[in-house]
C-alpha cells in the first residue's frame, strides 16, 4: 500500500471517530424538562449536581418557590427586604421576584460570590441555590442593570 493510500485510510478512520463517536458526546443536549404550570421548557439539571457552583432556576410559579427560600422582591425603589441574615456555610435559596416593569439581575459585590447572579423579567420569579460564605460579615448585593444601583437597588446579606 502506498503512503498516500495509507494516509487517506488513516484520515478516513480519524474523521469517522470524530464525527460518529466524539461529536455526539461533546454536544449532547440534555432532554428538555417541562417545569411549572407555565410550561417553561428548560434544559437545566433538576438536581444540583455541583454544590461548588450556584444553580439558578428557570422562572417559577409562586407555588414552586421552596418553603425555605429567602423571598426578595425588587422594584425600581429597591430590594425588599433590604437585608437578610444567614448562617455561615449553610445552603441558601434566594427567590427573587420583579414587581415592576423592569428586568433585574441580583449580583454580589464580593469577589468570593462573583458567580452568584439571579435574573428576573417583569413580574417573574427565579431562584438561586448556593452556599453562604464561611466567613461572617456583610456581603453587598445590587442590581446589575445599568442605572439601577443609583435608584437604590442594593442591599446586604449578613452572614453570622
Amino acid at each position: 500500500m502506498s503512503n498516500q493510500k495509507l494516509f487517506l485510510s488513516l484520515l478516513a478512520v480519524a474523521i469517522f471517530i470524530v464525527v460518529v463517536i466524539l461529536v455526539p458526546r461533546i454536544f449532547k443536549t440534555p432532554e428538555p424538562i417541562i417545569t411549572g404550570e407555565s410550561g417553561l421548557v428548560t434544559i437545566e439539571p433538576v438536581i444540583w449536581t455541583d454544590p461548588d457552583k450556584p444553580m439558578q432556576s428557570g422562572y417559577l410559579e409562586e407555588s414552586e418557590v421552596p418553603d425555605n427560600a429567602i423571598a426578595i422582591t425588587i422594584t425600581e425603589e429597591g430590594f425588599f427586604p433590604e437585608s437578610f441574615e444567614v448562617k455561615k456555610g449553610k445552603k441558601i435559596v434566594l427567590a427573587l421576584t420583579s414587581e415592576d416593569k423592569w428586568s433585574h439581575i441580583l449580583k454580589f459585590q464580593d469577589e468570593e460570590l462573583i458567580e452568584i447572579a439571579v435574573a428576573v423579567g417583569t413580574g417573574k420569579t427565579s431562584a438561586i441555590t448556593f452556599y453562604a460564605p464561611d466567613e461572617p460579615g456583610e456581603y453587598v448585593f445590587y442590581c446589575d442593570i445599568s442605572g439601577h444601583v443609583t435608584r437604590g437597588e442594593h442591599g446586604k446579606m449578613i452572614v453570622k
